[in-house]
């Protein structure tokens, strides 16, 4: 246990054990913490590109419709310049029209007859278009809806009209849905994707791409379909759908769905007002670089931490080879148990390379010639183990203890402040005033020459301590101011203790 304690600068198994376990902690924290900050990034990212999306898409539709709108109105313009006399010429020169895009064209003159199909007629009964054809000041556009007579849904496009003079009416296009759904398509998306039109109000959707491409066209309801959100999703997406209903242009959010996470933003259409641009995308959809670069990132966290652990390994190695070199050189003094010279200096130069501040102090017990010439050299070994043990009671706790030789010890501590090690030199004092030498004649097994004299026998030191790196910057410039420091104590008249000053002259 002796040599773990003064030895404690030396780096053994237990340190090499407890870094490694520390440099994991942290590094499995750094991971975590990383892991979850892509996390969030990837759902901003995904978030703010749903929303980018969305508003090209509804843009794209817009302009479509309004191309549309153009389009019936300049039909309705050219047809208004005419002379027509009844309501059938009208719809008979409607018939006429050609345009590749509209799939059925008709006419409600000034007292809502409606001249078109009987198909159509009962569609515009089924869907209420009159009443959006009434809207037109000078174009209105129905919601889409399913059309019985082409399998598929549609929108009806309406243009205010004049005919025979004053006559007001209403002329109107119907077009595929599909016309505005192939608007949507773009090379670049993922078949992940899924673009929707929704209605706000009834939460409507319509499916204009996405995964199961056979879906393209399709009608369903937002309310059903996102019965299946997560719990700890459904109050965000409740808050996104809140918006959609306010108003308000655009929003995004992000849900669960299971284990799926998805990123989803609307976008207003302007001219089908309360029909919303939907877009969703999986979480594994468009965050595939992002992943890619995250998993590169733990890549080189791993093989840095391997570095880590390879350089803490060497270091433990090393410390092993330093360890089992001072074993070489018999650490301790067999007579006192503290550290030897060689020990010491090994030691030493390890300590201040890794100090701030330190103190070497230089220990001669006064008059110990006297002490083994009146009392023999048994009582000095017991006066010189004293000593040691009081040494290490007041210093091994700050740092290194040894005998450099003879009546000779060396301190070398850590220093907090001057004011601690003064204090522990005077303790130290006190404490081998304290030694009774009496005693130990007395206990000797050996017949002690001058019994009386051990009485009056007083132990003491003289003690010289330099600051480290304020005095010198090596150890042997510390170890030459703080003999330098001991030889001006024993000048002085022994028993006592300085610190070194440049003043002093050897």
């Amino acid at each position: 246990m002796k040599k773990k304690n003064e030895l404690n600068l030396i780096k053994g198994g237990t340190y090499y054990y407890i870094t490694l376990i520390m440099c994991l902690i942290v590094f499995l924290g750094a991971v975590a913490v990383l892991i979850s900050a892509f996390n969030r990034l990837m759902l901003q990212h995904d978030e703010k590109l749903s929303g980018e999306i969305s508003n090209l898409v509804s843009e794209k539709m817009s302009n479509s419709i309004l191309f549309l709108t153009d389009s019936a109105k300049n039909v309705s313009s050219v047809l208004s310049a005419q002379d027509f006399e009844t309501p059938e010429e009208v719809y008979s020169q409607l018939q006429t029209t050609e345009d590749s895009n509209f799939v059925s064209i008709g006419f409600i003159d000034d007292e809502d007859n409606l001249y078109a199909s009987e198909t159509e007629k009962i569609e515009f009964e089924k869907w209420n278009l009159l009443d959006t054809a009434k809207l037109a000041s000078p174009v209105s556009i129905s919601f889409p809806y399913r059309s019985t007579r082409f399998g598929q849904p549609v929108i009806t496009l309406f243009t205010d009209f004049q005919y025979n003079g004053s006559h007001e009416g209403y002329m109107f296009m119907t077009y595929l849905f599909g016309t505005l759904q192939d608007v949507a398509e773009t090379e670049t998306l993922s078949n992940d994707i899924e673009i929707w039109l929704m209605d706000a109000k009834s939460a409507n959707i319509i499916q204009c791409i996405g995964y199961d491409e056979h879906a393209s066209g399709s009608w369903a309801n937002a309310y059903l379909a996102m019965q299946n959100i997560n719990a700890e999703s459904r109050e965000d997406y409740d808050k996104w759908y809140a918006k959609m209903l306010s108003g308000e242009s655009s929003a995004a959010v992000s849900y669960a769905i299971e284990d799926i996470y998805y990123s989803q933003s609307y976008a207003t259409i302007e001219y089908m007002p309360g029909w919303y641009v939907v877009v969703r995308i999986p979480g594994k959809a468009l965050s595939a670089t992002m992943k890619t670069f995250r998993n590169y990132v733990l890549i080189f966290l791993f093989v840095l931490m391997l570095v880590v652990i390879i350089l803490i390994s060497n270091l433990y190695m090393a410390g092993k080879r330093d360890n089992y070199i001072l074993g070489q050189l018999s650490i301790n003094d067999p007579l006192t148990g503290v550290m030897n010279r060689r020990a010491f200096d090994l030691a030493a130069e390890k300590m201040l390379g890794s100090s701030k501040d330190s103190a070497m102090i230089f220990f001669d017990v006064d008059y110990f010639k006297q002490v083994n010439d009146n009392f023999g050299h048994d009582i000095g070994d017991k006066v010189l183990i004293a000593f040691s043990d009081i040494l290490k009671k007041n210093f091994s706790e700050l740092g290194l203890v040894s005998r450099y030789g003879g009546d000779e010890f060396v301190v070398l501590v850590r220093m907090d402040s001057v004011d601690k090690i003064t204090d522990s030199l005077k303790k130290s004092l006190d404490d081998v005033h304290a030694i009774n030498l009496e005693e130990y004649c007395k206990d000797s097994k050996e017949k002690v020459k001058n019994l009386e004299e051990s009485r009056n026998f007083t132990i003491s030191f003289s003690a010289g301590a330099a600051k480290y790196p304020r005095d010198a910057a090596t150890l042997s410039g510390l170890q030459k101011c703080a003999d330098i420091a001991v030889y001006t104590v024993k000048e002085r008249g022994r028993n006592s203790y300085l610190w070194y000053s440049p003043t002093f002259h050897k």
